[in-house]
């Protein structure tokens, strides 16, 4: 038992350690992947540390026990800074956010305390940065129906499944303190570290590009431009009615992926041009503008007298939308009920109408 664990262990480790070289190697969004690195790195110093208790060589390293606090309490603040930097544009590490050293330093402060005073200690500088990180992605996923008409293809999910290994890791620790050195709880900890590192690799890998793809949009010259180069009302009227018209005779919604660069490519003019025609011309957001011409597609298939013949998920397919769940949440919204209780209750009409 105890031998798995410390394989476990060192399995871990070594997976964290060719995620770092992942990250550290990738030049796309480098910012991100280089905190998100050190982080990382913080988690395989701690397992580091664990494979060691376990094996019983840990008292011949007692400089790296003594660190192991200090370098937890870093960890979250860099997770933090990395959920900032994903959704910041042109996000750089500046002189402010030294702050977020302080954890260290608390965590060498109080090396002589208790453990479970340092586990008190953890939670509660631990939870404000996960808060944070958790409005700080909440708020891009907003602001990213200006340029997307499906959120879902930024992978939020990969936040819940990261903070989920956090409490986990938690959880691990405080029941270590309470049950005693009669129970030792912590050998779970190189299992749970290795689904983390797993995870961490899935996910990680694949949300940067999407998120540094997304963030290309908003940098502040961008913004100042959209300022000071507005169309005058009458271009704007025509630049309208062209993009209605290029929208619907293209029809553009059908593309599960559609984005507003690649609307402002079809009508051959700048992404930030499509913004301020949809914002001040049309007073909607890309998102909501393409998933209602998604939403009134499906009601016309809905509506079609052979529609029984085909499930929700492919009519969901056929009006734009990439999932079912997409399907029925922006559905509900747009009339108030589900696509399932449109149909039944559009079916209901016809029999009574027949009768």
């Amino acid at each position: 038992m105890v031998q798995a664990l410390i394989i476990e262990g060192w399995m871990a480790q070594i997976l964290g350690l060719l995620l770092v070289a992942a990250l550290l190697s990738r030049r796309e969004y480098s910012t991100a992947n280089r905190l998100l690195a050190f982080g990382l790195s913080c988690a395989v110093f701690r397992q580091a540390i664990l494979t060691l208790q376990l094996s019983g060589t840990l008292e011949n390293f007692p400089i790296l026990s003594g660190a192991s606090f200090p370098v937890q309490m870093v960890g979250i603040p860099t997770f933090s800074l990395y959920v900032t930097a994903l959704t910041t544009p042109d996000f750089r590490i500046e002189r402010r956010h030294a702050i977020h050293l302080l954890p260290l330093v608390i965590g060498f402060a109080l090396l002589s305390q208790p453990p479970l005073f340092q586990i008190a200690v953890k939670v509660i500088v631990v939870l404000p940065y996960l808060i944070l990180a958790h409005i700080q992605v909440r708020a891009f996923a907003v602001q990213s129906k200006d340029f997307m008409s499906d959120i879902t293809l930024l992978h939020l999910n990969w936040l819940r499944t990261l903070l989920t290994g956090v409490y986990a890791m938690l959880a691990v620790d405080a029941l270590d303190v309470v049950t005693g050195p009669a129970v030792q709880v912590w050998i779970l900890v190189p299992s749970v570290g290795l689904i983390g590192m797993l995870a961490l690799a899935y996910f990680s890998l694949r949300v940067s590009p999407v998120f540094a793809h997304e963030t290309r949009y908003r940098s502040p010259a961008l913004e100042q431009k959209k300022e000071t180069n507005r169309l005058p009302e009458d271009q704007l009227e025509r630049q309208k009615e062209r993009l209605i018209e290029v929208l619907e005779e293209k029809q553009l919604y059908l593309n599960h992926e559609l984005r507003l660069s690649d609307l402002a490519e079809a009508l051959d003019i700048r992404p930030y041009r499509v913004s301020e025609i949809l914002n001040r011309g049309l007073q909607t957001t890309f998102y909501d503008l393409i998933n209602s011409y998604r939403v009134s597609k499906a009601r016309e298939l809905l509506l079609a007298p052979d529609s029984a013949q085909f499930n929700l998920l492919g009519i969901a397919m056929e009006s734009g939308f990439k999932s079912k769940s997409v399907f029925n949440e922006v559905f509900k919204k747009s009339t108030g009920m589900t696509p399932s209780q449109f149909r039944s209750g559009k079916m209901t009409e016809s029999r009574h109408s027949d009768a």
